[in-house]
């Protein structure tokens, strides 16, 4: 009988967990493929390419939600905001006071002082993939190299946190 033993279903899965979880939080799955008994190039692979996967697979969904938001408010939603000026013929718009949490303020210090090599940086450790990639795609889409710099930012982080997790397990 050809069929693959429970424990080769449960390595798959293994395999799989760490692969979603470092395209969602990468600063997480490098621990957790050690965790999981993973040897020190299985993790470095893993947690790579599931974090290039995610990188990759946020930056085109990023571009969608973009498109699709931008052709309703601008096409659907701001003309109802747009009143006549008794005076004058330009129309004038009415924009909604902005709040700024923590988090906000953060997002904006990032952005103002250190640019797209700061959210490059800082995407797979400390904002998360999908928020980084969305904030890289949102201030800095007219850049050439953005996925791959996003990519290599993986890449090193990937360099970085696997031997340090082998150092805190051992």
């Amino acid at each position: 009988m050809i069929g693959i033993t429970l424990a080769a279903h449960a390595g798959i899965l293994r395999m799989l967990g760490v692969f979603v979880i470092s395209g969602l939080k990468f600063i997480v799955a490098p621990f957790m493929s050690i965790k999981f008994g993973f040897t020190y190039s299985q993790t470095l692979v893993y947690t790579a390419v599931g974090g290039i996967a995610g990188v990759w697979f946020f930056y085109h969904l990023s571009h969608i939600i973009l498109a699709v938001y931008h052709q309703y408010y601008t096409q659907r939603v701001y003309p109802y905001l747009v009143k006549k000026s008794i005076f004058h013929n330009h129309p004038i718009t009415y924009k909604k006071k902005k709040i700024f949490s923590r988090k906000s303020r953060f997002l904006g210090t990032v952005r103002s002082r250190f640019g797209l090599p700061g959210i490059v940086i800082l995407t797979p450790v400390l904002l998360s993939i999908p928020v980084g990639t969305f904030l890289a795609i949102t201030y800095y889409s007219h850049h050439r190299h953005v996925l791959a710099y996003l990519a290599a930012s993986v890449v090193c982080w990937t360099v970085i946190l696997t031997p340090i997790g082998h150092l805190l397990h051992a």
